[in-house]
């Protein structure tokens, strides 16, 4: 059986009601318009001319395109039952009144189908209220949606005016509306549908001025879920990116994609990284797979077994690098196969990532060996652990004198870390002063930073002979003992220096050591270098100028600025700003990342 339009049924009943049954005829108006179905047309009026075409949307309507679409399939069925009612009813007829008007209120699903339909307003004829809900369900269904119209609930909301005037039901009498749900049910929802775009333009458009609590940790989600999916990419430099922001915002949401590179990564360099950041956000559940990678690299890579030994200590799980260190320095020992004795070196190198105490004594027996590189990896695992043992310090001494430069040098670094650490030997400092005269640069220069960091202020008047030391080595590592010293101005001195690395060094050591004074130095101060002009921004707090160099040519430099820029205004003045770019920003793009990452670091 053929299905006819809903508005048919209105009109047939309207029209029998008033004209009776007349016979099955056809029969073609003045106006060229055919009247099809049982009736004919009454003869005791004269229908007035029809209504002329209605007018599209207004191209500036929002949806215009979309309410044409709409209206093509709409309004044919309305003229046909107006046509009808101006050709089979009196003029008079309630039905040809003009000024009936009905709205209906129509929510179209991604797909194009009706999901709801009701009556906005009614007409007050319920005849003319029936043809109008007649005509939409036959109009049905629609053209799927574009995205950009669909509201948060996935669908598409329309109100259509139906007229018995000039308007009609055409396109110019429909609006569309995109209803948006508040940020704690827009977000989420974004979130996991993998809109990150939405979800950021949601946040930024919240945030205003200056966010507030609420709209603060709706866009840390965001901006985690912006480093996330930096984790997943596929391009190594957006992963280093995002794993720095990952660490930074000790994001634990974050710790299946930071596994995932730690265990699966070709680059080394990457897996290294991935493993400090599983540390740095606390991920004390990746501990069973950081000691899967601590025996099975067993000292082939260092970044790797270091790093697998450090995130196990900082996670609390020291009890598995000591067991993993003792063992490997008893295969060792007792081996006399190469493969053996690179277990030794395999413990030598977990134990400078990780400090062992109960490993002290046998480490430092290895002092002895007749290998320099094995020196100086056992200086290297007793400056690790000289924080928490103190008898490292002893070994570690003798180590400044070792025939071998490399070995010294080695060893004064060493002490250097664990100073650095809050490590302090008065003994090992009067050790080190005559190393500043010392005839290998790497030496010589690796004593100062020991020295500066063990009591800078003791070592002073020796430290400060070493300005016309012509060694840049020496000079990048005077830079930081020298402010350490409370020298600033001498240390500022080196801003002008020719080797880069020594200006870079104090730049750094002046922006982030020296404090008020140590900043002022560097207000104004120009450089060609990227690294130096990273560093000097690192103590700006002019906005005006950091927001200039935020757009500088070199991205690394504009990057700096924008994450210095982010900690000078604060989280809640730059999220809106902030996430905006990461909406803008391509998926998974560098851009994006960044500017999610410096955000992030901004606590």
């Amino acid at each position: 059986m053929v299905r006819l339009p809903r508005w048919v049924a209105v009109c047939v009943l309207v029209i029998v009601g008033a004209t009776g049954c007349p016979q099955r005829v056809r029969r073609t108006s003045t106006d060229g318009v055919i009247a099809s179905g049982t009736d004919t047309f009454p003869t005791d009026f004269t229908p007035p001319p029809p209504l002329a075409p209605a007018g599209p949307a207004d191209p500036a309507a929002f949806g215009a395109a979309y309410l044409d679409q709409l209206a093509a399939r709409i309004e044919p069925g309305w003229t046909q039952f107006l046509e009808d009612c101006r050709l089979r009813l009196p003029p008079s007829h309630p039905l040809n009144s003009p000024t009936l008007e009905a709205s209906l209120a129509l929510a179209i699903d991604s797909h194009g189908a009706v999901a709801e339909v009701s009556l906005a307003a009614r007409s007050g004829n319920q005849e003319f209220d029936d043809a109008v809900l007649g005509v939409a369900d036959d109009a049905a269904p629609f053209p799927a949606p574009p995205r950009a119209f669909l509201s948060d609930d996935d669908r598409a909301y329309v109100t259509w005016r139906f007229g018995r005037d000039q308007r009609q039901a055409g396109a110019a009498t429909a609006s569309l509306t995109r209803v948006e749900w508040p940020l704690e049910r827009s977000v989420p929802k974004f979130l996991d549908d993998g809109n990150l775009a939405e979800a950021a333009r949601r946040v930024a458009k919240a945030a205003g001025d200056d966010a507030n609590a609420v709209t603060l940790g709706f866009g840390e989600r965001v901006m985690i879920a912006a480093v996330r999916e930096g984790l997943a990419s596929a391009d190594a430099g957006v992963q280093r990116l995002a794993i720095t922001a990952a660490a930074a915002a000790a994001a634990r949401t974050a710790a299946r994609e930071l596994r995932a590179i730690a265990d699966g990564a070709m680059d080394v360099e990457l897996r290294g990284a991935a493993i400090d950041a599983l540390a740095a956000i606390g991920d004390t559940d990746a501990a069973p797979l950081l000691v899967t990678i601590l025996e099975r690299d067993a000292g082939a890579n260092l970044e790797l077994t270091a790093s697998a030994a450090h995130a196990l200590a900082v996670l609390d799980a020291k009890a598995d690098v000591a067991r993993v260190v003792a063992g490997w320095l008893a295969a060792g020992k007792a081996g006399k196969t190469p493969a053996d004795r690179a277990k030794t070196w395999a413990a030598l190198i977990a134990a400078s990532g990780a400090p062992v105490p109960s490993a002290v004594g046998e480490i430092g027996k290895l002092a002895a060996s007749a290998e320099p590189r094995v020196r100086g990896a056992v200086c290297r695992a007793l400056g690790t652990a000289a924080g928490a043992d103190a008898s490292a310090w002893k070994p570690l001494g003798r180590g400044l004198a070792d025939p071998d430069a490399s070995v010294r040098a080695t060893c004064a670094g060493a002490i250097a870390a664990a100073a650095a650490a809050g490590a302090t030997s008065r003994a090992t400092f009067w050790l080190l002063a005559p190393m500043l005269r010392d005839r290998d640069e790497r030496a010589r220069a690796a004593a100062v930073l020991a020295l500066g960091r063990l009591d800078a202020k003791r070592g002073k008047d020796n430290l400060v002979a070493l300005a016309k030391d012509k060694s840049a080595l020496v000079q990048a590592s005077l830079a930081e003992a020298l402010v350490r010293a409370g020298e600033i101005d001498r240390a500022a001195a080196l801003l002008a220096h020719a080797e880069v690395s020594v200006r870079l060094a104090a730049a750094t050591a002046l922006a982030t050591l020296g404090g008020p004074a140590g900043a002022a130095k560097l207000v104004g101060h120009v450089d060609a270098d990227p690294g130096v002009r990273i560093a000097i921004i690192a103590a700006t707090t002019d906005k005006s100028a950091l927001a200039t160099t935020a757009s500088d040519a070199d991205p690394a430099v504009a990057a700096a600025a924008i994450r210095r820029l982010v900690v000078v205004s604060g989280r809640g003045a730059t999220l809106a700003g902030s996430a905006t770019v990461v909406a803008d920003a391509a998926p998974g793009s560098a851009i994006r990342v960044q500017a999610a990452g410096a955000w992030l670091a901004a606590r």
